[in-house]
């Protein structure tokens, strides 16, 4: 099972730190973050400890069909370019912040489909309409088991399409005590909706606090 850190660089989704991320027992961090904030000192860390960083973006792309979250890993150097390049192509060229799939952008890249958000997790609201077609990418799939409502679902949505998956976990807390913390941070960067309280934080349809570091050595 392959953990999936990512930390509070990504806002409102992990109250992870990059001491934390780094102090745990895992010779190589594979480290998925919604943007570049914290990439420098994810490098720093990495060349501190002697651990080996995997960097992956996660972002809305589109086929023009509609969007979908992927997840690109650069595989070398020329790829983290090409990372910023598709960042910047999405925040700045796109009014909807959306990446309009390029394969040319993709030569030096390593393409991941998620668990969650994924266009087979959204068919799933939309009648069973698949409508990204990347299979010309050789895309990794993630499967993961966090004890959440949707789980069984997608898991059976990729197996009726026979996908082969890499199993694996999201962490974006060390402790399953750490769950209300992170319900309270998540439901504080939320724009709109039910204001947090500290008595009750919790969040419709996050009911798992298993997406922890402790669940994953536990499992």
């Amino acid at each position: 099972m392959i953990p999936l850190f990512k930390s509070h660089f990504s806002i409102g989704k992990s109250i992870l730190n990059f001491e934390d991320i780094f102090s745990f027992d895992e010779s190589e961090i594979v480290l998925i973050e919604d943007s570049f904030g914290g990439l420098r000192g994810a490098v720093k860390k990495s060349k501190e400890t002697g651990k080996v960083l995997r960097f992956g973006l996660r972002i809305d792309c589109s086929d023009g069909n509609g969007a979908s979250k992927l997840v690109f890993f650069a595989k070398n150097d020329e790829g983290i370019k090409s990372l910023f390049k598709i960042y910047t192509k999405a925040k700045t060229e796109e009014e909807d912040g959306v990446y309009k799939l390029n394969r040319a952008d993709l030569k030096n890249i390593l393409v991941a489909v998620p668990f969650y958000d994924s266009f087979v997790h959204n068919s799933l609201h939309q009648f069973g309409i698949f409508e990204m077609d990347i299979s010309d990418l050789n895309p990794v799939y993630f499967e993961e088991d966090n004890e959440h409502p949707f789980d069984r679902l997608i898991s059976r949505a990729l197996k009726d399409l026979g996908i082969k998956t890499e199993k694996a976990k999201s962490i974006y807390y060390k402790k399953r005590e750490d769950f209300p913390a992170f319900q309270f941070y998540k439901a504080s960067c939320k724009k709109g909706g039910r204001p947090p309280k500290f008595d009750s934080p919790e969040i419709p349809n996050l009911s798992s606090p298993e997406f922890c570091y402790e669940s994953y050595v536990c499992s």
